[in-house]
């Protein structure tokens, strides 16, 4: 059995003028609530093999409140840049060439593919957007993870 956690990154800043979207970080309130979904998945005992994220600040940010709560390996984290602002399809793409074996991995990124990506997998009907710093955790049977990753 395999497991997926698909992660929106937390709030972020609004964008100003002139600015680039790539580097808004995340808002206090962002912070807390990526803080609360880390201890969420620290409460469930999940034990993650590897985290892929989007390089951009807001997913960063994201991904390393979650790794500080789970007290993760800095080595475990990495940043695609093919996940900034992504497609479902090339989310997949992604999970295939960096999974790195993992048998459970978290991937940090952006709306609209990652809400994509969750409903796509999901056993369950899932409607709208996954929220700021929201979580959808997809078990997945040894097929459905080739599947994936060979996708």
């Amino acid at each position: 059995m395999h497991e997926l956690i698909l992660m929106r990154h937390a709030q972020a800043a609004p964008a100003e003028l002139g600015a680039e979207d790539f580097t808004r970080p995340l808002t206090a309130a962002g912070r807390r609530a990526a803080a609360q979904a880390a201890r969420t998945l620290a409460a469930s005992g999940v034990q993650l093999d590897r985290v892929l994220l989007s390089p951009a600040r807001r997913t960063r940010e994201t991904a390393a409140i979650v790794a500080g709560e789970l007290k993760l390996a800095e080595t475990l984290l990495q940043a695609v840049p093919e996940l900034y602002a992504a497609s479902l399809a090339v989310i997949r793409a992604a999970i295939g060439r960096h999974h790195g074996g993992a048998r459970s991995l978290l991937v940090v990124g952006h709306n609209p593919g990652i809400s994509e990506l969750a409903r796509q997998l999901s056993a369950q009907p899932a409607t709208g957007h996954l929220p700021t710093a929201g979580l959808r955790r997809l078990p997945l049977t040894d097929a459905q993870w080739r599947q994936l990753t060979q996708s």
